[in-house]
């Protein structure tokens, strides 16, 4: 394979430019004649990055701007790609698996973005005949190799890259099935799979899902509101994420939606203990989670389609989620509704909305981004409740008294449970947000978070 592609990879959305998105360039490699690549992946630790920086689209930002800095330093003979917070190396051949320049041992980091924490692994993958047969071996690769990746990033003391197959065969023994079937939910390159892989998505979709507009198509589209900002009166700034895509949501009466890693689990306790060999762990968790990946397209696309009735557009900027901006709030809430009736049981998302009045310079926006955030975290505290706000909140309308005796009651019971408890990163936002909290909460439950602020130090 030389750079010289027989079809142009297109640019792996929300990454710098001369971002190639892996998916295409895995293709393209599938239509070569090559009896073997060399794989490497490096994986990024996002939301311990979103913490730090304290604003979830300048945590990706940051972790993007750190994977193409990586890239940009292998070397001329390896073909850089990306996708989700990864960064996928190629090259045709079984080579020595370490690309001179670039350094993603667990807590490396290049010089950009200091204190992004990045892993690695590497395999060597044999092609069969086909295209077909071909892209289907390289997405179940890059998905085991990303895998091992996610291995080495969260071992600590562990250096160097590992070889795919040495990091897992070494997981069932040092983490728990909890763990394990974590780390088998990972993200894959092509959500639907080789049977869709080579036709792919339409121009102005994101590559990764067929059916939902780019990220790279949201500053234009930005552009657009700005120059007729005096006209059309206010648009709301949205932003979308599924409710514990990971684990699912639990209720009182039961499980309220199911989750990747918890459909995981059976699977990884078998691996834990013994009773399966990894190669079976990894067949049966890439086809569970592509029937997975597949819904989550499904569903994506729904809240997108109801957002051109809403008067707007959403774009695929967020992993599980959606950002765009809508003229019409109440459209935009039954279009919510309705795509959660759709997948229920399964995936459930969440809302957050902002007024923005004026849409005129970048500033505008990212004020609203931030206010439609927190109303985005308002709607996790209250997932899987009947209240209104668990799946739709505006920033700025506050909660009734019920609704707001049910957050800080989730809060509280997140800070009892101390730091280690699923879900704790929700209480270190309302610490951090807590003159939102305060706008949107009743006298009677301001008190009680208050003294939930005391406690936590706040």
């Amino acid at each position: 394979m030389t750079r010289a592609f027989l079809r142009p990879p297109r640019h792996a959305p929300g990454f710098p430019a001369g971002c190639a998105d892996t998916g295409d360039v895995l293709a393209h490699l599938a239509r070569t004649r090559h009896a073997s690549v060399t794989l490497v992946v490096v994986t990024s630790a996002l939301r311990a990055t979103v913490e730090q920086s304290g604003d979830h689209e300048q945590g990706l930002v940051r972790v993007r701007r750190s994977l193409a800095a990586l890239g940009r330093a292998a070397g001329p003979q390896w073909h850089p790609s990306y996708y989700g917070k990864d960064l996928v190396l190629v090259r045709p051949g079984e080579h020595d698996a370490r690309p001179g320049g670039y350094d993603a041992r667990p807590g490396g980091h290049d010089a950009t973005d200091a204190g992004v924490r990045h892993g690695s692994a590497w395999e060597h993958v044999r092609l069969p005949a086909g295209p077909d047969a071909r892209i289907a071996a390289l997405l179940r690769a890059c998905y085991a190799v990303s895998m091992a990746a996610r291995a080495v990033r969260d071992r600590p003391g562990r250096t160097g890259r590992g070889r795919a197959a040495d990091a897992l065969a070494a997981v069932p023994e040092r983490l728990s099935a909890e763990r394990c079937a974590a780390l088998l939910a990972g993200v894959l390159v092509r959500p639907l799979g080789a049977s869709r892989a080579l036709r792919g998505a339409g121009p102005g979709e994101d590559p990764r899902l067929p059916g939902v507009p780019s990220a790279d198509a949201w500053p234009a589209y930005v552009g657009e509101f700005a120059a007729r900002s005096a006209g059309p009166g206010p648009v709301h700034y949205v932003v979308t994420d599924v409710h514990d895509i990971e684990w699912g949501t639990h209720r009182p009466d039961g499980r309220h939606t199911d989750g990747n890693a918890h459909l995981l689990l059976p699977l990884a306790t078998a691996w834990c203990a013994g009773a399966l060999p990894t190669s079976v762990v990894l067949r049966r968790a890439y086809g569970l989670r592509i029937r997975r990946e597949c819904l989550l397209v499904d569903h994506l696309r729904a809240l997108g389609d109801g957002a051109a009735v809403a008067g707007g557009r959403l774009f695929a900027a967020l992993g599980d989620g959606l950002c765009g901006l809508v003229a019409d709030p109440d459209a935009l809430r039954a279009t919510v509704h309705a795509a959660n009736a759709r997948t229920a049981g399964q995936l459930h998302s969440g809302a957050g909305l902002a007024r923005v009045d004026r849409v005129r310079t970048p500033a505008d926006l990212h004020a609203a981004a931030r206010r439609a955030h927190f109303a985005l975290h308002v709607t996790k505290t209250l997932k899987a409740t009947a209240h209104e706000a668990g799946a739709y909140q505006e920033f700025g309308r506050p909660l009734d008294a019920d609704a707001a005796h049910a957050a800080v009651a989730y809060l509280t019971e997140l800070y009892e449970q101390g730091a280690a408890a699923r879900g704790s990163h929700h209480l270190a936002h309302a610490v951090r947000h807590r003159d939102h909290w305060r706008r949107h909460l009743p006298p009677t439950a301001a008190a009680g978070f208050d003294r939930l602020m005391e406690l936590a130090g706040a």
